[in-house]
């Protein structure tokens, strides 16, 4: 399959090496210009829980050079979607599918302002834990699960079409009638780390054995849970706590992406994040302090650093 990567950082770099290493036509597709020139000139060198690889691969800052895919994954932070998927539109023609894959929520409102809703899935990723070691070379913890749907429901041919493609090239992939309670599942884990790894420093192991931090992660998955049963919404785990200390569990050495956000001086997703568990709690008149908190101290990060410049420093 020809398969375009929309946002070639860490998730899109593991998705774009274990793709074009069963045997896809792969496009990654980003600014970085570093990562593009390194990954054009010697491949794209991707580590840990898959093995050791260096593929070689298509990197481009520019669309129009791939032209028409099959495939668009569109790997950007959740707030950068609708200017990267516009700048890939060459690599977008009527017959492409586009798959969606970030964390949190509003992805799915972002992507049909863009496209529409008829030719998108859309998917979750768990429990890989990647972060980029340099240009060209990106480095994953776990690779747990990818989770896709149609985003109007329904498994179809094309869905298990490019299931098979991603199975294919060593993912455990699952498909879904529904998403929605796979979206609120991931999230949660994601509520639980994010924020307090980022404002302490911590690593995802390090955070579930420090008692009062993962105090703070309990309190936050308590409030996401309590939002999603009053949304309706069934969780793939019946104790969120345990499941979220069990997932820890698999990759203690990660660092979440809003922490290695913070780190590069970018801005990080923490309004999708807590900050999307805060708007659905208000809709639904469900309290949740402890991640509106969250939300207010990476904010206050972020805005430290943009002020004064200076590195990143927990608080």
């Amino acid at each position: 399959m020809k398969i375009a990567i929309v946002g070639s950082g860490a998730m899109g770099s593991v998705y774009g090496a274990l793709l074009a290493d069963a045997g896809n036509e792969l496009w990654l597709f980003d600014q970085w210009r570093e990562h593009v020139d390194a990954m054009r000139k010697d491949g794209l060198r991707c580590t840990g829980a898959s093995g050791e690889r260096t593929v070689r691969v298509n990197a481009t800052t520019l669309a129009a050079e791939a032209g028409p895919c099959e495939l668009a994954v569109v790997a950007t932070k959740v707030m950068h979607i609708e200017a990267a998927v516009r700048a890939a539109a060459p690599m977008i023609g009527p017959a492409t599918l586009v798959l969606t894959i970030q964390n949190g929520l509003g992805n799915v409102e972002r992507i049909q302002r863009v496209l529409g809703p008829e030719n998108l899935l859309f998917g979750i990723a768990g429990g890989f834990g990647a972060e980029m070691r340099g240009p060209g070379h990106v480095h994953h913890n776990g690779m747990e699960a990818i989770n896709l749907a149609e985003l109007q429901g329904g498994i179809t041919e094309r869905l298990e079409r490019v299931a098979a493609v991603w199975r294919q090239a060593g993912f455990k992939v699952q498909t879904f009638e529904d998403l929605w309670p796979v979206v609120w599942s991931k999230l949660i884990a994601n509520v639980a780390f994010s924020a307090i790894c980022a404002t302490t420093g911590l690593r995802v192991g390090q955070a579930r054995a420090n008692p009062a931090a993962w105090g703070i992660a309990r309190a936050c998955i308590e409030e996401a849970a309590a939002v999603a049963a009053a949304k309706g919404i069934r969780l793939a785990y019946d104790d969120p706590v345990a499941w979220v200390s069990d997932f820890a569990g698999k990759i203690p050495n990660a660092r979440p992406s809003m922490y290695q956000d913070l780190l590069a001086g970018r801005r990080s997703e923490i309004d999708a994040i807590q900050g999307g568990v805060v708007a659905e709690g208000q809709k639904l008149g469900i309290p949740t302090p402890t991640c509106a908190l969250m939300v207010q101290l990476v904010k206050a990060l972020e805005a430290k650093h943009e002020a004064h410049g200076d590195a990143y420093r927990a608080l």
